[in-house]
């Protein structure tokens, strides 16, 4: 079952993110973006939940000045190992499409890392178009 996620949510999200990116992250710093994040109406989370929480989604809705209308940008998508190729992935997806065209947004966007070949492909399945370049900068 998709539905949106709560507080109560915090430490299952954290170790999907943590899963994510392949190290611990620093939980003070988790537990406060995520607490805002809940409380900003231009942030969405969901997860994927039955007796536990199998998959999560985060999306931001961007106010630029050089498009149109509004867009939205999936930040983080992570399935728990064991619950891949079970449709979870595509139904925080679809739930995320459906949301975005509630809210009006011209289009969605997504980052993901030159090495993660499986979410290339998973995101070209579902007609996302590598269109840009991302480029970072590590200032710390």
């Amino acid at each position: 079952m998709i539905c949106q996620a709560t507080m109560d949510d915090l430490d299952e999200i954290y170790h999907l993110i943590c899963l994510l990116e392949n190290k611990k992250m620093n939980k003070e710093h988790f537990k406060k973006c995520y607490q805002e994040g809940l409380e900003n109406s231009d942030v969405l989370f969901l997860v994927e939940k039955n007796e536990k929480i199998e998959g999560f989604i985060s999306f931001y809705i961007h106010h630029y000045l050089h498009h149109h209308h509004d867009t939205g940008e999936i930040v983080e998508l992570v399935v728990l190992p064991d619950q891949r190729n079970k449709k979870i992935g595509h139904h925080l997806i679809e739930a995320i499409i459906q949301y975005a065209k509630s809210r009006n947004l011209e289009q969605i966007d997504l980052s993901t890392s030159t090495y993660r070949h499986d979410a290339h492909r998973f995101y070209e399945n579902h007609h996302f178009e590598k269109s840009h370049y991302n480029y970072t900068l590590d200032i710390k």
